[in-house]
């Protein structure tokens, strides 16, 4: 997965798991990433559902990206519940902040998702604006990226990540 090689990295661990034989939830959480980065939400789901299961219920990192998979699939709910318990074990993770604006934005909630996403740093907020960061660097499934470009235009990162640009453009020539 990590040379860009997300077909091959899920076949990797499909044989793993076969060769492992039964559960085993670092082969689960590796594959679900490896489905979800192959489109394949139903299968990510249950891969994160049971790598989840094995945590006893001790919040990781990698609950953010079930979340992600759950609101992919339509599962609101389900992916708001994940997302408050990674919350509050990761309350200033930049990342976490932007997951749950989304969230509450796509719930009609935009004063509340607009607060929350302008609680990250300028900098780091910024970021949530560019395609490529979203796509390539942290792999957001495509109606997070959607429901993400309303928020960044409501609060006019858009318009400032494109100034920004055409003022790199104009000094660089």
């Amino acid at each position: 997965m990590n040379n860009g090689m997300p077909k091959e990295a899920l076949k990797d661990l499909e044989a793993a798991d076969s060769l492992r034989g039964r559960p085993d939830g670092i082969i689960s959480q590796n594959r679900a990433r490896a489905r979800e980065l192959n489109g394949l939400y139903a299968g990510a789901d249950r891969d994160y559902d049971i790598a989840i299961s094995m945590t006893s219920n001790e919040v990781a990192p990698f609950w953010l990206r079930s979340a992600l998979v759950k609101f992919q699939l339509g599962d609101a709910f389900a992916a708001m519940d994940l997302l408050r318990r990674v919350e509050n074990k990761f309350p200033e993770a930049p990342e976490v902040r932007a997951a749950l604006a989304t969230m509450l934005a796509a719930k009609g909630d935009q004063e509340t998702a607009q607060k929350k996403f302008l609680e990250i740093p300028d900098r780091a907020r910024l970021k949530y604006s560019d395609a490529n960061y979203l796509k390539n660097t942290i792999s957001w499934p495509p109606r997070m990226i959607e429901y993400l470009g309303k928020l960044t235009e409501a609060v006019g990162d858009d318009k400032r990540v494109m100034e920004a640009r055409a003022m790199e453009a104009s000094t660089s020539s």
